[in-house]
């Protein structure tokens, strides 16, 4: 996604950048706390998808008219596919470790997407890329306490979660060099999860009872803010100038760790925390020199 240089607000997409990835902390701290409800994932992605939706619909059929017909439905499928993936794992793995460990783990995505974009687009990673990549991955094994004996699983899910959003990150690239329809992306993205885990759903229901609605509703609301704000920053500023910010997501969610579930995060994991951003900001900058889109939910 290219900005348009004649709307360019730095300050306005920074502040829209910020706000989008503080709803996505809100959003996911409402997945967690649907999940320890008892509620199945499955259930939990479903209520989220079509409230997120159902909100986003307005936007998608406001103004210039939008086919729905993917261009290229294969890129479109393959978005939709590794963005559920991506999705999925990260909220099974917030169930298991803590909220600021899953978001940090989670947006390790730009560590990913050389290593992707060599087998994709071929292109030839740079020494300055390998060590910014050891670098980052150093971080996290910090983050994994590997020292403590064995690895929690909910870690490692969501270290693939990162994985699949590079995937999904690099198919949006392609997608967007082939002038596909965001509103169509995201349009489809959000209605075959919302079908596709409805129908996964039916074989383990269970009607949400109580807090579980307030909780399964804020996260569809949070989702769809998420998704248009990120959509209405990058109109505003470029994406290299918003990509450091993204981070700001794994603060937000060690504040909320910290305040809900009486969290504090290890002094390892904070400096583990930091060589993995600082590494990935590094990354997210070269790609967007090289004209990668650096995330994308």
């Amino acid at each position: 996604m290219v900005a348009v240089e004649k709307n360019l607000n730095p300050p306005k997409g920074i502040a829209l950048v910020i706000l989008a990835f503080l709803g996505f902390s809100i959003m996911s701290a409402f997945i967690k706390l649907c999940s320890n409800t008892g509620l199945d994932i499955h259930e939990i992605m479903f209520f989220q998808n079509l409230i997120a939706l159902i909100i986003v619909l307005p936007w998608v059929f406001h103004g210039k008219k939008v086919s729905l017909k993917p261009q290229y439905p294969l890129l479109v499928f393959g978005r939709v596919i590794t963005g559920l993936i991506s999705m999925y794992f990260y909220f099974v793995a917030i169930k298991f470790v803590p909220l600021v460990d899953a978001t940090l783990l989670q947006n390790t995505t730009p560590i990913f997407i050389p290593i992707i974009a060599f087998f994709v687009f071929r292109k030839k990673i740079t020494l300055k890329m390998w060590t910014v990549m050891i670098v980052g991955f150093i971080g996290v094994t910090m983050v994994l306490h590997p020292g403590k004996g064995a690895v929690n699983p909910g870690d490692l899910i969501a270290l693939l979660s990162g994985f699949f959003s590079g995937l999904s990150t690099v198919i949006i690239k392609l997608l967007d060099d082939k002038n596909e329809s965001e509103k169509l992306i995201i349009f489809w993205f959000l209605a075959f999860t919302t079908i596709s885990m409805g129908i996964w759903a039916l074989a383990d229901w269970t009607t949400p009872v109580g807090n579980a609605w307030l909780y399964l509703i804020g996260a569809g609301v949070f989702m769809a803010l998420f998704q248009l704000l990120l959509i209405f920053a990058v109109k505003y500023a470029s994406t290299t100038t918003i990509s450091p910010f993204i981070y700001l997501s794994v603060v937000f969610s060690g504040f909320i760790d910290w305040i809900v579930w009486n969290q504090i995060p290890t002094l390892l994991t904070v400096f583990g925390a930091t060589v993995v951003i600082a590494s990935a900001i590094i990354s997210a900058l070269h790609h967007t020199k090289h004209n990668i889109p650096v995330h994308h939910k």
